[in-house]
């Protein structure tokens, strides 16, 4: 298999539906940025906030020249918002499959 395919395969990913069709679709957290989390739900919030830009994938949101905005910029805007952003942080969380990914 290619590692193209195999990362579109393999690599999980979550669309987020908001109001109005907007969405925010984002893929899982690499091994390096999961490494820090444990027990604590509230430090993994935070450590989601943290690698949140880097992880958007694709989202219905534009800048004014109708330009689809980056990670930084969509979480800059999200921000502005924290019930709606911590109820993204935690659809993501938990949209993500950590058990069951093989076969047996």
């Amino acid at each position: 298999m290619k590692i193209s395919e195999a990362e579109k395969k393999y690599i999980f990913t979550t669309k987020i539906e908001l109001q109005d069709g907007d969405y925010i679709e984002l893929r899982e957290p690499n091994t390096q940025e999961i490494s820090s989390f444990g027990d604590d739900g509230k430090k993994n919030l935070e450590l989601l906030e943290k690698i949140f830009p880097s992880c958007v994938i694709d989202s219905s949101f534009t800048d004014d020249n109708d330009n689809k905005v980056d990670g930084k910029t969509l979480y800059s805007f999200l921000k502005k918002s924290s019930s709606l952003f911590t109820e993204i942080l935690n659809s993501w969380i938990d949209s993500i499959p950590f058990q069951s990914r093989l076969q047996k």
